[in-house]
């Protein structure tokens, strides 16, 4: 279901960034506010459609486009020059997400959290994005409902979650309930933790490609291989042929997430009295657990493996650290190994990685994160040279909900016309 819409949606920013290539004359350009609102796309997308009037990279791309003749006539002379846009404003659902999102992180640096959002909440720029995105979400129910009602196809997660409730509600002779909290909130939530962390993750990745040209041709070299039809078709992979993993690609999409992993900690609640390698945790405490540092892209710290709980002995990975392969140096091939037919294959479980966190705390979003980042990179790497400019490069990041990079600026060159 995820993959057709994350699909589609990529393909438009390919179009989007053709266009900006053509409009700028093969200068550089940011594209770091390009990615926030791709994101915003595909997670929309996935979560209740975003219906005929396209997201926000189709109003980008609109805009540009009547703006054709006079963007072309104003490219500097210097090919080096960093290119602006004029750019639309975003969509009044991705600005209500954005107010949203800036509300949540504020949230974790105040002292008195409850007491912020409280106030916070009274604002009336949270008030109305808050109201925004619930209409939409309303909107979406609405149009849903009757489609669904005559045996319609679900076309995302919204879609499953009311023709549950309209399974059960014919079942217990009863009214569906569509404006039950449990089925805004869950998608509300759905919206804000999927948005900011892709955007982060993929940019982190273009900035690795910036970095590492070798790893651009050794992956894209290999994605033709695995998709060998539509290389000699001279076509894009479908969303059904990138059902099937690169194994290079793979290791490339969990090295970025070791190395720059979006979100650096999580805050869980113990339950009960505990210790924690020697020291009491009493229950109804909060934890940081972070998800980035010592044995995971830094250097292990010396642990008294006696102080370990027993379940913590009992249970050791095969391997706790990287202290023997460079944890600090970006090596996606950390994560390959060879099977018994001597075919080079990706594997998990080579060493540790916490980028979604682990057990039953670990992230339920997950396996769409990963499925965006495979299909969006095999189709931008399938498409483009991603080229660092000489000028105006910046490697600032921010710090929010996640840790990104606050720009992102490429040249780009046509990749599917290589022979």
């Amino acid at each position: 279901m995820n993959a057709p819409r994350i699909h589609d949606v990529t393909c438009e920013l390919l179009d989007f960034w053709r266009l900006k290539t053509q409009l700028s004359k093969g200068r550089p350009f940011d594209v770091a506010e390009d990615v926030s609102q791709f994101s915003f796309d595909a997670i929309m997308s996935a979560a209740m459609g975003l219906g005929p009037e396209g997201g926000d990279i189709r109003r980008q791309m609109d805009h540009l486009t009547a703006l054709r003749s006079k963007i072309a006539s104003s490219a500097a002379a210097d090919l080096n020059e960093i290119f602006s846009f004029p750019a639309v404003e975003r969509s009044a659902k991705l600005e209500a997400l954005r107010v949203n999102e800036d509300s949540l992180w504020k949230g974790f640096v105040m002292p008195w959290p409850t007491l912020y959002h409280r106030i916070n909440n009274m604002r009336p720029a949270v008030r109305k994005a808050g109201a925004t995105l619930r209409g939409y979400i309303a909107s979406q129910i609405a149009k849903a409902v009757p489609r669904l009602a005559d045996d319609g196809q679900p076309l995302c997660a919204l879609d499953y979650v009311i023709q549950r409730e309209i399974k059960a509600a014919s079942k217990e002779n009863r009214t569906p309930v569509l404006d039950d909290p449990r089925i805004l909130e869950p998608i509300y939530g759905y919206l804000i933790a999927g948005h900011d962390t892709s955007s982060g993750s993929l940019l982190w990745s273009l900035r690795r490609f910036l970095e590492h040209p070798d790893n651009q041709t050794r992956i894209r070299d290999s994605l033709r291989q695995t998709y060998a039809d539509a290389w000699l078709e001279r076509r894009l992979p479908t969303a059904a042929e990138l059902v099937r993993h690169n194994a290079y690609l793979d290791a490339f999409i969990e090295e970025v997430l070791r190395i720059d992993t979006p979100v650096v900690n999580i805050m869980v609640m113990t339950r009960m009295d505990t210790v924690v390698l020697g020291y009491p945790v009493p229950a109804d405490t909060r934890v940081f657990l972070n998800l980035t540092g010592s044995s995971l892209n830094r250097p292990s710290v010396v642990v008294d493996e006696s102080i370990r709980s027993d379940t913590s002995q009992t249970h050791r990975p095969s391997r706790e650290n990287w202290d023997d392969s460079n944890p600090t140096e970006f090596l996606p091939e950390r994560w390959l190994r060879k099977d018994q037919e001597g075919k080079v294959i990706f594997d998990a479980s080579l060493g540790p990685a916490l980028a979604f966190s682990a057990g039953n705390r670990g992230c339920w979003g997950k396996r769409l994160g990963y499925l965006e980042l495979r299909i969006v990179l095999t189709l931008l790497l399938w498409s483009f040279h991603f080229e660092l400019p000489e000028k105006g490069v910046s490697w600032e990041t921010f710090d929010s909900l996640v840790v990104a990079p606050k720009k992102c600026i490429i040249r780009l060159s046509e990749a599917s016309r290589d022979a």
